[in-house]
């Protein structure tokens, strides 16, 4: 079984993150000023050492690459920013696509959401995800990532590179554009495109949104946040598959609307992990599931954060091993952690100040285990 993380991006500067955020902001900005909502609430989070990095650093990127292999990581799932034609945030995943050094393998995910200032409960726009119709549009989108599936250590599924969409559901001409891709994906020596739906939200019509798609990775902790609101609300439980397929517009103005009465929840980590657990027993076969190291979004949400009481490197890896050799017995080949470094989400395996290396230290004893059982079973 192979170990995936997902990779963001966010922790280098750029032209337009200073234009809407301020000069020369980075997630890291966000990191520093989270400040504790409750008593025992780990606020700020530090890195080790203070290692406040700038992923346009190439030695950023492999010190990354190196730590990630010596813990037992196949890879990482890079997060890529793509707004018909403009790029943002490419830096880091081209650094390591240039550099033959790595040994990683890894795959992309399309991260297709318009973005706003929600962050700060505010509903402007900053750079709109409009998806033209227009195939010179998407020829441009498939000759970019390209040249990443032609690198060799591009993760492939039965000749066909695998690229993931956070949220198909919101593309307003999914199917021809998937075919597209896929036509010019056997045109370049492919087998087509392994396509991978991110399965992040419950849809009233998933079935239709995901039909074209290879796979389906089920996004923690978003699957379990909204099977917490549908417990809690049966009028939620049937209205939130239906709002999920409104206009994206729609949807932001529905986001403001909910952020203006939303506050700080805690939610048992325990509780998150026997979800997943009974989530991936009752899983469709073509479905992989994502984990989460731990998560807090205290630093980009202030008051209105989401996290969880009882996260440790401990309970981590006691519950990533119990999952990961129940779904390699089940055959599956990957599973997902969320995430290397979404700092600002408390999503990260990096070494941080409170618990230093123990969450990889985890990652590599599971790799070992997993290494052991396909041996024995083999």
């Amino acid at each position: 079984m192979k170990l995936f993380a997902f990779y963001f991006p966010q922790f280098h500067q750029t032209p337009e993150n200073s234009r809407w955020w301020g000069e020369g902001f980075t997630d890291w900005n966000l990191v520093k000023q989270a400040v504790p909502l409750e008593a025992e609430h780990y606020q700020p989070r530090i890195p080790y050492n203070g290692r406040y990095y700038d992923q346009a650093d190439a030695d950023t990127v492999a010190w990354q690459a190196e730590l990630a292999q010596n813990h037992g990581l196949s890879g990482f799932n890079f997060y890529h920013y793509w707004f018909d034609g403009k790029l943002m945030l490419e830096k880091p995943m081209e650094l390591f696509r240039d550099n033959p050094d790595h040994q990683l393998e890894y795959c992309i995910t399309w991260a297709n959401e318009t973005w706003t200032r929600q962050w700060v409960g505010n509903p402007e726009v900053l750079i709109k995800q409009s998806y033209s119709d227009d195939r010179a549009v998407w020829r441009a989108h498939f000759d970019y990532l390209l040249t990443f599936f032609q690198d060799e250590r591009y993760l492939k599924r039965e000749g066909c590179p695998v690229l993931c969409i956070y949220r198909p559901e919101l593309h307003s001409h999914l199917e021809a554009y998937l075919s597209a891709f896929d036509q010019w994906a056997q045109e370049a020596g492919f087998n087509g495109v392994h396509f991978v739906a991110i399965s992040a939200y419950q849809l009233s019509q998933a079935e239709t949104a995901q039909q074209n798609f290879a796979s389906v990775i089920r996004f923690q902790p978003r699957i379990f946040f909204t099977a917490q609101r549908a417990e809690s609300s049966a009028l939620m439980r049937y209205v939130e598959p239906i709002l999920r397929l409104l206009p994206e517009s729609m949807q932001l103005y529905l986001g403001r609307m909910k952020a203006a009465h939303q506050r700080y929840h805690a939610f048992s980590y325990e509780a998150l992990w026997q979800h997943i657990h009974q989530l991936a027993e009752q899983d469709a076969p073509q479905a992989y599931q994502s984990v989460v190291v731990d998560w807090d979004n205290t630093a980009r949400y202030g008051k209105r954060a989401r996290f969880f009481n009882g996260a440790t490197p401990e309970a981590f890896g006691h519950h990533l091993a119990k999952l990961a050799g129940a779904e390699q017995r089940r055959g599956k080949e990957w599973l997902f952690i969320n995430a290397w470094n979404e700092w600002s989400e408390g999503a990260y395996l990096e070494p941080d100040e409170r618990f230093g290396y123990r969450y990889l230290d985890a990652v590599k004893q599971v790799r070992q285990q997993l290494d052991k059982d396909a041996a024995n079973v083999g």
